[in-house]
């Protein structure tokens, strides 16, 4: 009996090992959906991280919106210059008007003609004009760290989708080996309770693991689906030029210490220097409100032809009448306006330098968080690679002992879960220190 018991294991072993295709994996199971849109994807361009990113710059609103606020800025800094040149203007006027006299009973109508040109121009104004314009290009300046701090973020959000696509086509991956591991168990499940090896609940909870990874498959593959939706959205376009492909992920030491990383943060994060610049262009804002209470020299003239209708006389030819004028504005009272822009000029320049500060501690902030979830990334990666191929050495001797018919359905159902888990950490591990990798570039003030 215990020969013959031997000689059924053997050739039930043959047979198993003759189902398996070349190589030791399963065919692949015709339950797993996705697999035609996968194929396809591969022949489909690839895209790299570097055209993703520039992609993304040419092309999200948010850069473009910024662009056109730098542009209007510059507009404002052109009208602040506007009041070193003259103005010019060309006025026709036509009016008419009556007047009676005490001893007149009718009313008489005059028709004046006025055909003029008028120059008029600030000499000096004891640096209005200078606090004015240098406080527009303090703004411009601004402006453009504005524009610089939505290029920053626009480059990490595309960045991290990218990862986070690559991430979730990986977890797919693992999902469809999963599925084909499984199809093999439940097929070797069913031939061991065919030939009397194995009772029938082996074959009942291979089935059920079978579609159980069934529906963690399609769970991924939508999964990659809102990652490429995800991905079109933070590159601003309706559709990618490609599909992005994994690339060997090294995982190296951070290239600065914690407190380089703020001192680099402190001299070139745009947010701080875009406080510095609106705290200069306040500051000219005080001088110029406190010039308010000095004179302005004026320069005017005008030149042209008038003429009037009255008394039967002919408004035309319309006479010659020019005026020259020299003028010195000296502000007495104006109901305080100027002292209270002073005012206002003062306690804004104060909110900026507050706000300053508080930026500075939040740029702090984001560097030591960015430093600690990096290093926190780096060691996961270690340690989820060596779990992963301890879970790997621990499937593949269960999977070994139920195929010669020694080992149990459950043994082998853990083990293909916890290597799943493991495959599945060190993937998460693994672009989770790349996206940390782009939150320390981006902290520190870099792309």
């Amino acid at each position: 009996m215990s020969l013959s018991k031997t000689k059924i294991h053997i050739w039930l072993y043959v047979v198993i090992l003759l189902w398996l295709p070349q190589g030791g994996k399963a065919a692949e199971p015709s339950a797993a959906p996705g697999q035609t849109g996968q194929a396809a994807a591969t022949q489909e361009k690839v895209l790299r991280l570097e055209d993703a990113v520039r992609i993304a710059l040419e092309n999200h609103p948010s850069i473009k919106a910024a662009q056109e606020q730098i542009g209007a800025q510059q507009a404002v800094l052109g009208q602040q210059l506007g009041a070193y040149y003259p103005t010019i203007s060309l006025n026709n006027t036509y009016s008419t008007s009556n007047s009676s006299g005490s001893t007149s009973i009718d009313a008489r109508a005059f028709d004046t003609y006025t055909s003029q040109a008028t120059f008029s121009m600030t000499l000096y104004d004891f640096g209005k004009r200078e606090g004015n314009v240098q406080s527009a290009r303090d703004t411009v300046q601004a402006t453009q760290y504005a524009y610089t701090t939505t290029a920053n973020n626009i480059v990490f959000s595309a960045k991290q989708a990218y990862y986070v696509y690559l991430q979730a086509a990986a977890l797919l991956t693992v999902r469809e080996q999963a599925l084909k591991d499984q199809q093999l168990l439940v097929d070797q499940s069913r031939g061991f309770y065919e030939v009397g090896t194995k009772a029938r609940i082996d074959v009942a909870r291979a089935e059920a693991n079978f579609y159980s990874a069934q529906a963690d498959l399609i769970t991924a593959q939508n999964a990659v689906q809102v990652a490429l939706v995800t991905l079109k959205n933070a590159l601003g376009v309706p559709e990618l030029p490609g599909i992005p492909r994994p690339e060997e992920i090294f995982v190296n030491q951070p290239p600065v210490s914690l407190e380089e990383a703020k001192k680099a943060a402190y001299a070139v994060r745009p947010e701080i220097l875009q406080f510095e610049a609106q705290r200069k262009a306040q500051d000219q804002q005080i001088a110029a409100a406190r010039r308010g209470h000095l004179p302005d020299f004026l320069f005017s003239a005008n030149y042209g032809r008038r003429g009037t209708d009255r008394g039967g006389v002919d408004a035309f030819p319309l006479q010659t009448a020019w005026q020259v004028q020299l003028s010195l504005n000296i502000p007495i009272f104006d109901g305080f306006r100027t002292t209270n822009r002073v005012e206002q000029a003062v306690r804004t320049y104060y909110s900026v330098k507050d706000q300053e500060e508080q930026q500075r501690q939040l740029v702090a902030l984001d560097v030591e968080q960015s430093y600690l979830n990096l290093g926190q990334a780096q060691g996961r990666v270690k340690s989820n690679e060596a779990a992963a191929q301890a879970a790997k050495e621990n499937f593949d001797l269960a999977n070994g002992r139920y195929q010669v018919g020694v080992g149990s359905i459950i043994e082998v159902t853990d083990a293909e879960t916890l290597y799943v888990t493991a495959q599945s950490n060190l993937i998460n591990s693994r672009y989770d220190y790349k996206i940390a990798e782009a939150q320390l570039a981006k902290a520190m003030g870099g792309q």
